[in-house]
């Protein structure tokens, strides 16, 4: 065998150090922004929604920059974050918290104002929903079979839609029916949180929240501003 063979890495071994040095990069990248509290939320919100295309912008990145073009950190983040993702998503970086004054007539009469304290979502009216997080959705995802988010809430089709899934105060009893929907039982709540403005939409339970949720699936939707 000649010396040039004997020498070659093999491809399984060429292949580990190409995933380890990858994996470094990343590393590097989220280290960097962690500086700023608020580009952790950007980086983490690439790496779940988009996580091989902001590989992809990152390794453009720094093949740019060692050509000379790169835009420093700036381009870095861009390069992370990309620039395609829900313009919504500024709105609702922080948590939702406190208390917020109803917006409408309708809600006023209907459940009051709502104070959000953790997990729980307490109305003047006294209901409380205990609530675990579910997904987020888009506003142009429909929660009926005709209708979305987008369209029910007037908000762009890339709004974020928090939605939560209502859980029993104890494991001991089930979630116990409520008057805000109709004496039925609740099962998922959906938020929209804009600056000093909350939409909430209540579900009620045993309905999947799309496009084959029966009409009657949604109990009530009121609107809040911030007091």
């Amino acid at each position: 065998m000649s010396t040039s063979a004997q020498s070659r890495p093999a491809p399984r071994q060429t292949g580990m150090k190409s995933l380890a040095g990858g994996l470094a990069f990343l590393c590097l990248v989220l280290f960097l922004l962690a500086v700023e509290q608020k580009q952790v939320v950007e980086a983490w919100r690439a790496l779940r929604e988009a996580a091989v295309p902001a590989a992809g912008r990152t390794v453009d990145w720094a093949v740019r920059g060692l050509s000379g073009e790169a835009s420093g950190m700036d381009g870095l983040k861009q390069a992370v974050v990309g620039t395609g993702g829900p313009a919504a998503a500024l709105e609702t970086d922080s948590v939702l918290f406190g208390e917020f004054a109803p917006a409408d007539a309708e809600t006023r009469n209907a459940v009051g104002a709502v104070t959000f304290v953790g997990a729980a979502v307490r109305f003047e009216s006294g209901d409380s929903l205990r609530t675990t997080p579910l997904r987020i959705a888009a506003g142009r995802e429909r929660y009926t079979f005709s209708q979305t988010f987008a369209g029910r809430l007037d908000a762009p089709e890339d709004a974020q839609i928090e939605l939560r899934r209502i859980v029993p105060a104890s494991r001991a009893e089930p979630v116990a029916p409520s008057a805000l929907c109709g004496g039925r039982t609740p099962g998922v709540i959906a938020l929209l949180h804009r600056r000093d403005r909350v939409d909430l939409m209540l579900f009620r339970a045993r309905t999947v929240v799309g496009p084959e949720a029966p009409a009657d699936a949604l109990c009530g939707h009121w609107r809040f501003h911030a007091r």
